[in-house]
C-alpha cells in the first residue's frame, strides 16, 4: 500500500465553531440474524465490527450493500446490515461464528441479492474475528482483489500492536482524530493534507495510522490535495469538507475517500469504547 502524506494538527486548543451546521444523521437497517441455512448450527455471535461503504467501480462510487455473517445465505437467512449506501458508516454488530468456537466474518452483496458477484465473492478478512476483536472496516476500491480492499482501523483486540494504546492516549482537554484512507491503490492519488478549521500548519508523511490532537467542539474539516509533496498548506482551499463535534477524552475515526471523478471526500465518526 502507497504511504500517502496527510497533515498532522500541532497539539493546541482550537476554538470550536458555534455556527458550524449539526452533524448530517446518517440511517442504517440493521436486521436481527434470522437462523442460518436449514441444519447448519452456528457459533455465538463474535467480535464488534462495523462497515463503511466507501467503494468506487468504474470511477463512480458503489450501489448499497447488504452484509451477512453467513457465506452462502439461503431464502431464511436476513443481512446483518442492510442497504449500506455509498458514504454511509454501520453501527457496531457482531456476526456469528461459522460454527460453534469458530471465528465470525462478514460477506458483502450488492443489496438485495444474495447471489456472489464480482467483486463481491469473498469475506472482508482473512482470518475470521476473535471475540475481543473491535474493527472500523472500509470497503474501498483498488487496482487489485477484484477492485475491492478492505482498509481497517483495529480498535480493540490481539490484532493490535503492544504500542497502539498508549500511542492513542488523550491528554487531557482533547479529543484525538484518527486517520483512515479507504481508497487505497486507487488511480493516480495525490498527496493528502487533513484541514481543520482552515489549518493545517505540519505537514507529516501519513502510515498505516495518523493522530491529529483538537479541542472539544465543532470543527470543519477537509482535505487539500497535491501532486506531490508541499511543506505548508494553510491557505488553500480544501476539498471534501464535513463538520465533526468532537468531546474531550473522546477518539474518531476520519475517512479519507473518494476519487478525482468525482471529489475526494471526509467522514468522521466516533469510536466506542474498548
Amino acid at each position: 500500500m502507497r504511504c500517502l502524506p496527510i497533515a498532522l494538527l500541532a497539539l493546541v486548543a482550537c476554538g470550536g465553531h458555534k455556527d458550524a451546521g449539526p452533524p448530517v444523521t446518517i440511517k442504517v437497517t440493521l436486521q436481527p440474524s434470522a437462523p442460518g441455512p436449514s441444519g447448519h448450527q452456528y457459533g455465538a455471535p463474535t467480535g464488534k465490527i462495523r462497515v463503511a461503504n466507501l467503494l468506487e467501480l468504474a470511477g463512480k462510487p458503489s450501489a448499497p450493500v447488504d452484509l451477512y455473517d453467513v457465506r452462502n445465505p439461503d431464502s431464511t437467512t436476513a443481512p446483518l446490515i442492510a442497504n449500506l449506501a455509498y458514504g454511509q458508516l454501520s453501527p457496531y454488530v457482531s456476526p456469528r461464528g461459522g460454527d460453534p468456537g469458530f471465528p465470525s466474518n462478514l460477506y458483502v452483496f450488492a443489496a438485495g441479492t444474495k447471489k456472489p458477484q464480482p467483486p463481491f465473492s469473498t469475506s472482508i478478512d482473512n482470518s475470521g474475528f476473535k471475540a475481543t476483536d473491535q474493527m472500523t472496516v472500509a470497503l474501498g476500491p483498488s487496482k487489485m482483489l477484484d477492485g475491492l480492499a478492505f482498509p481497517a482501523l483495529v480498535e480493540a483486540g490481539a490484532r493490535n500492536a503492544h504500542w497502539i494504546d498508549s500511542s492513542r492516549a488523550v491528554p487531557a482537554g482533547k479529543a484525538l482524530l484518527i486517520g483512515l484512507q479507504a481508497n487505497t491503490n486507487a488511480d493516480s492519488l495525490p498527496y493528502f493534507y487533513l484541514v481543520v478549521d482552515g489549518t493545517c500548519p505540519i505537514a507529516m508523511a501519513m502510515g498505516t495510522e495518523q493522530h491529529y490532537l483538537i479541542a472539544p467542539g465543532s470543527h470543519t474539516i477537509g482535505l487539500v490535495t497535491a501532486p506531490s509533496g508541499i511543506t505548508d498548506c494553510n491557505g488553500k482551499p480544501p476539498v471534501g469538507t464535513s463538520t465533526v463535534s468532537v468531546t474531550a477524552g473522546q477518539r474518531y475515526i476520519v475517512f479519507v475517500y473518494g476519487l478525482a471523478s468525482d471529489g475526494y471526500k471526509t467522514l468522521a465518526a466516533p469510536i466506542s469504547a474498548f
